[in-house]
């Protein structure tokens, strides 16, 4: 069964994407019974999203150019053992310290999702769209049966959640060892870009600091403080990666017009997509149902993303990612401005159906598509660690930002009405981006052989 290269490097980095997962999707509904077990207020246990999320963005980078460096079989492997590392130390904390720790190491190992599509680069090119496609259906069913299991689990205790993921984890680990096939180091390389990473973590811990802190209050002094060092940061990371011999992010991709584009339309695009985590509570709003039956309305958009990934995929290797995404855009701005305007629940759901479709096109595998194929093996990690730290900036901006300005008190339908349409513009915008994209990039060159 593992006799062929790609089937041994298939099976592990599904096997990840599974880990990486059930990880994300089982956390949301234990909250309450940690936050009981150790008695800490609601404010505090948001850190246990915002420190993994915090040591995913400051590690990816790091682990991306050491990937680059030392080759990906033991990037991959290393970031494999820190997440079982990890996520022991979760699953048997005894203070919420220790928990938080474990979720620091959680996020550095999280960093294998994007060494797996740095990988899918590496060993495929005429299938390389379709293997995105598999691998993104892959997570978004787990995603949606993480609720259930860990609403399951949870009524043995909530560090069960974190003990079934110790045997996946194990496994990665034991499949990255034997299956992944042997690290090639460069030859020539210059020395780690130290000063770029400080830059960049500086600019990185502050932007996060002040998402994380951000209401519909006005700003506090320190969040200007904060605003003011994230600038200042990201102007030195800037001065200083021009003149980097080997840069930790190869911001030289910027010059190029697909991956500027393809950037802009991440930044811009995830943040916009932070409209669909209020689906269901405008749905509860707008047409008076329970918080359960609003819930289920979000399914249309969920199904028809599930299905348009994989077509994404194949579309991906024939056609390249211009139509792709000048479609998903445009099918993503028809729905938003529907939905804006929707009166029964017939529409609504016809208007998420679009939406689903539209943003698995537009903010889909295309974006990780155009940076693979604009990038050679010596920075290809480090580019999809670019497109990662963009893509988590733009969704926890997004998330912060939409919800300052949405009402969520009983008559505050019309706040969603107005977002939705002005998310509606901001599509528009990102269509007419898409088309400034040159068009079919893959195709010509061969398999890269193991």
């Amino acid at each position: 069964m593992f006799d062929n290269l790609r089937t041994r490097i298939l099976a592990v980095i599904f096997t990840g994407a599974i880990l990486i997962a059930i990880d994300g999707s089982t956390i949301s509904p234990i909250l309450e019974s940690i936050q009981k077990s150790f008695g800490v207020n609601e404010s505090v246990i948001t850190w246990i999203f915002n420190m993994e999320i915090l040591f995913l963005l400051l590690a990816t980078p790091i682990m991306a150019k050491l990937s680059d460096k030392y080759g990906r079989k033991n990037i991959y492997i290393l970031n494999a053992v820190l997440f079982l590392i990890g996520t022991l130390t979760v699953a048997f904390s005894q203070s919420f310290e220790m928990l938080l720790i474990g979720r620091a190491l959680q996020g550095i190992g999280a960093v294998l999702s994007v060494l797996a599509i740095t990988i899918i680069g590496d060993y495929f090119d005429e299938t390389r769209g379709t293997i995105l496609g598999v691998f993104g259906v892959i997570i978004a069913l787990v995603y949606a049966l993480g609720p259930a299991i860990s609403g399951f689990l949870v009524s043995f205790g909530w560090h069960w959640v974190f003990i079934i993921n110790i045997p996946v984890a194990a496994l990665v680990v034991l499949l990255g060892y034997y299956l992944l096939p042997a690290s090639k180091t460069t030859e020539k390389y210059a020395s780690f870009d130290w000063k770029g990473m400080t830059f960049l973590g500086v600019a990185i811990a502050s932007i996060a600091y002040f998402i994380f802190n951000l209401s519909g209050d006005a700003l506090a002094t320190t969040q200007y403080y904060t605003l003011g060092i994230f600038i200042l940061a990201l102007i030195g990371f800037w001065w200083v990666e021009r003149k980097a011999l080997e840069p930790i992010l190869p911001i030289g991709l910027l010059k190029r017009k697909d991956t500027l584009i393809a950037s802009v339309v991440t930044l811009v695009g995830y943040l916009a997509m932070a409209g669909t985590y209020y689906f269901s509570t405008y749905a509860s709003m707008a047409f008076n149902l329970s918080y359960s039956a609003a819930a289920y309305m979000i399914l249309p958009m969920t199904i028809a993303s599930l299905i348009t990934t994989p077509v994404v995929g194949k579309l991906l290797d024939k056609t390249g990612a211009k139509p792709i995404m000048v479609v998903g855009g445009a099918l993503t701005a028809i729905g938003m401005l529907i939905l804006s305007y929707s009166s029964n629940l017939y529409v609504f759901a016809f208007s998420l159906v679009l939406i689903g479709i539209g943003n698995a096109s537009i903010v889909g595998n295309a974006l990780y598509y155009i940076f693979l194929d604009e990038t050679g093996k010596s920075e290809r990690a480090s580019g999809q660690a670019l497109l990662n730290i963009l893509l988590n900036t733009g969704s926890l901006l997004g998330g912060a930002i939409l919800a300052s300005a949405l009402d969520f008190t009983a008559s505050g339908a019309a706040s969603f009405r107005h977002v939705y349409l002005y998310l509606a513009v901001t599509y528009v915008i990102l269509t007419i981006l898409s088309l400034g994209l040159k068009g079919r990039i893959s195709g010509s060159k061969k398999p890269v052989e193991g």
